[in-house]
């Protein structure tokens, strides 16, 4: 059991951490101060949009990777997580963020994440080391 929380809660991390760090990264070099009150500009919502995809997908990886067996299952626990968390976050941030970028996160999520345990299993076995 705690390898499978590891394993989901790891991927959850791993999305999380890289799309912190990407955001601070970018608001700093476009000056743009997200929470100033100024909406956050649709290219850099869709910038962002973009990277998390990637995030997610590597987020997917990780959970499968670690799943001690049965990695789908695990990405579909990622899946649940992230989809709940999405949800709040998107309730709490009515008005300051587009709708239209809560939705296509949450759309785009699951794919991301079955899609990045799908290339985990595509490399095959783990090696007798891990």
């Amino acid at each position: 059991m705690g390898r499978s929380l590891l394993a989901v809660f790891g991927g959850w991390l791993v999305i999380q951490l890289l799309i912190l760090a990407t955001d601070s990264i970018l608001l700093r070099l476009f000056s743009v101060q997200d929470g100033s009150g100024l909406p956050v500009p649709d290219w850099m919502l869709g910038l962002r949009l973009a990277y998390a995809v990637m995030f997610t997908m590597l987020g997917g990886w990780v959970a499968a990777r670690l799943a001690p067996e049965r990695p789908w299952r695990h990405a579909v626990y990622l899946i649940l997580l992230g989809e709940t968390m999405g949800v709040v976050l998107a309730g709490t941030s009515l008005g300051t963020v587009p709708l239209w970028y809560f939705g296509a996160l949450l759309l785009l999520f699951p794919p991301a994440v079955l899609a990045g345990a799908w290339l985990r299993l595509r490399a095959g076995p783990r090696s007798a080391g891990g």
